[in-house]
């Protein structure tokens, strides 16, 4: 009756630590997914239920719920928190030993960090910092801090977001986007800088998403592009100034051009005619934030050019209206004197 007791308390005790601790990556879903278990069983998610991940291979994760574990596509749950094996201690003089119930090595202090190798029952093979390796009862440590994933996915369409203090970030159908989190149907990414933008969920793809706990996986191009696109709308407002490049305000091949050359270290030629000589000729329908649209202002020469800016919107230093202004480009004016497009950074 004793041993049964006995055993019971061990057992519990057991539960309660790995319990305590948490040894499974975070997630969170992204869609609705009816989901079936191994036994049969089928359980429903709901759009923005947090998750336990157990594992996953390359094209599903297994996921916990009520103590039972299902296989959904990793195209429905997105990663928060990565285990990061690293475990602190919270009790004085906690032993590390050679093994279950063998010898001690040496005594711990509490918040010294240590590295679990695999667990054993109620004890876990860990390593410290100066490279001890033994036996620790999970029950003596708490769980130190996690790593926050990124996930690389892909975006779907073209358009420009903003976020805080004003930025902008230029998403670009078929180039990666670093995805922090999810909220409220949207997804939270972010640039190099770690600036935050709200996207509808059906503008990225997270199919084949790569997992990372850096910020360098934003492309040349969308980073290059989120720039002159900053750059541009930070002259809004500004006076439409002959000849002027910023100095006082700007022209409109000023704007162009000084947006190009602050934006991304690019030099373009200083005139709309001769601007239209840059880069690559690109149909209107194909159309990307930050190319360059220009505009015949009298016959047949092109007099006029802008910033696209997605939407149908450009931004440009307009004449009449004596300042840098947002118009639509169909705006029957510039329709009827549309002339071609260029992209620059391709």
């Amino acid at each position: 009756m004793f041993n049964k007791r006995k055993s019971s308390f061990k057992t519990l005790l057991i539960i309660t630590a790995i319990a305590f601790l948490s040894f499974n990556d975070l997630g969170i879903f992204i869609s609705n997914f009816a989901a079936k278990g191994d036994d049969g069983s089928q359980v429903d998610f709901k759009e923005g239920e947090k998750t336990t991940i157990l594992r996953e291979n390359e094209r599903d994760f297994f996921v916990e719920k009520d103590l039972k574990k299902y296989e959904v596509p990793k195209d429905v749950v997105l990663i928060k928190e990565k285990n990061s094996n690293s475990y602190k201690v919270k009790k004085k003089n906690t032993p590390i030993i050679d093994e279950i119930d063998g010898k001690i090595i040496k005594l711990l202090d509490i918040g010294e960090k240590v590295k679990l190798k695999k667990l054993s029952g109620e004890y876990g093979l860990f390593s410290t910092a100066d490279n001890i390796e033994g036996y620790i009862l999970l029950a003596d440590l708490e769980e130190g801090e996690r790593e926050k994933i990124i996930t690389v996915g892909i975006a779907k369409n073209n358009k420009v977001l903003k976020g805080a203090k004003d930025r902008h970030y230029v998403l670009l159908k078929g180039e990666p986007v670093l995805v922090k989190d999810f909220k409220n149907g949207q997804f939270i990414i972010v640039d190099e800088e770690g600036n935050e933008f709200s996207v509808n969920k059906g503008d990225i793809s997270l199919r084949n998403g790569r997992h990372t706990t850096s910020r360098s996986g934003i492309s040349r191009r969308t980073s290059k592009l989120s720039s002159v696109i900053h750059q541009a709308h930070k002259t809004i407002g500004k006076p439409y100034v002959s000849g002027d490049i910023g100095k006082r305000g700007y022209d409109c091949s000023g704007l162009t051009y000084s947006t190009y050359l602050k934006g991304a270290g690019i030099k373009l030629n200083r005139s709309s005619k001769d601007q239209v000589k840059n880069g690559v000729e690109v149909k209107k329908s194909d159309l990307i934030p930050g190319d360059l649209v220009f505009f015949r202002t009298g016959g047949r020469n092109i007099g006029h050019v802008g910033i696209y800016i997605g939407d149908g919107n450009m931004i440009h230093a307009s004449s009449g209206s004596k300042k840098v202004i947002i118009t639509p480009i169909d705006e029957k004016w510039y329709k009827q004197r549309y002339v071609t497009a260029r992209r620059i950074i391709k």
